[in-house]
């Protein structure tokens, strides 16, 4: 063989076996189904306990006791921006986050619009709080009426209250 047909097979050889890795990662490393991940996170579960209390006394004033779901985390821009609609801004910028997920048909936010909506408007079902790293309330930084996509932030983490 030439050298220019070893360089090649080694080539060949070297991309096998890339891809041979690459595909036992993605199946799992074994013949049956997949393992479940974890995904690394800055946040550890379950919330602080100031977040905690904080959560607690944030669901009740929303106007439900027991929310179905709650989310909290440590986050970064550009994570952060995306949840507040502030946008990515400085990577170097961290926030705890808590979102509630539940039935606040009763949210001051509801109670506090101009005028009378000819049609109800559906029950808010979500409210998110940022927090600063002094635990200081930087206030209510979004709500919604339809599903919180928790997924698109993958540093919350859930926990019930």
């Amino acid at each position: 063989m030439t050298r220019r047909s070893w360089t090649a097979a080694a080539l060949v050889l070297a991309v096998a076996v890339a891809l041979s890795a690459t595909w036992g990662v993605v199946t799992g490393c074994g013949g049956g189904p997949a393992a479940a991940t974890t995904i690394e996170s800055n946040s550890p579960s379950p919330p602080p306990g100031w977040l905690l209390k904080v959560a607690q006394q944030r669901a009740s004033e929303q106007g439900d006791s027991h929310p179905d779901v709650a989310y909290w985390g440590l986050l970064r821009d550009p994570e952060l921006g995306d949840l507040t609609s502030s946008g990515p801004d400085d990577p170097s910028h961290q926030a705890y986050a808590l979102v509630l997920v539940g039935d606040f048909e009763d949210a001051p936010m509801d109670r506090s619009q101009i005028g009378v909506s000819p049609s109800p408007l559906p029950p808010i079902t979500w409210v998110c709080f940022i927090y600063s790293l002094e635990h200081e309330d930087a206030g209510i930084f979004g709500y919604g009426r339809g599903d919180f996509m928790a997924s698109q932030y993958p540093s919350l983490q859930p926990f019930h209250l």
